[in-house]
């Protein structure tokens, strides 16, 4: 996991991978408040996509956590305050729903050694397959939240 700010990204650029950079350049880039939520292709072949959402945050205790097995996610937030439980895999999480043939998520009921991380407006995570996270969370009370969720398949990182 890598948590970075936006207001970082010109000296801390040079430390991420090409693809990743790709992703935030496209927020730059792209006239975001013209944007209806939904699913943006950035490169094809689903090789690297953006969902833009928008949701309330919930408590901790109802978000479920998860992972993914042939993405990484980019989760950038752009409204609202919101936190997110990340842990690493460990044996002893316990999968509740496992869409990964179908979906590419595992969900879990539990995620040892969790921590949470606070992100405000111009923050991101970044989540590799062994990061377990809970997305959406609240922080302080429950907040309307708009994010961008990038996904980018694996392969681009060799």
């Amino acid at each position: 996991m890598i948590i970075c700010d936006s207001k970082d990204w010109a000296r801390e650029q040079y430390a991420f991978h090409p693809v990743i950079n790709q992703a935030i350049n496209w927020i730059a880039e792209t006239d975001l408040s013209a944007l209806a939520t939904g699913r943006y292709e950035i490169l094809p072949d689903n090789k690297m996509f953006c969902l833009l959402q928008e949701m309330n945050t919930e408590p901790a205790a109802d978000r479920p956590a998860e992972s993914h097995f042939n993405y990484v996610d980019i989760q950038y937030l752009l409204q609202g305050q919101e936190s997110i439980g990340v842990a690493r895999i460990h044996a002893d999480n316990r999968i509740t729903e496992d869409f990964a043939e179908e979906r590419d998520i595992v969900f879990y009921e539990n995620a040892v050694n969790e921590s949470m991380i606070a992100l405000e407006p111009g923050m991101f995570a970044v989540f590799f397959p062994h990061d377990v996270h809970r997305p959406c969370c609240q922080t302080h009370g429950t907040s309307a939240i708009r994010k961008l969720v990038f996904k980018i398949h694996l392969s681009l990182f060799s």
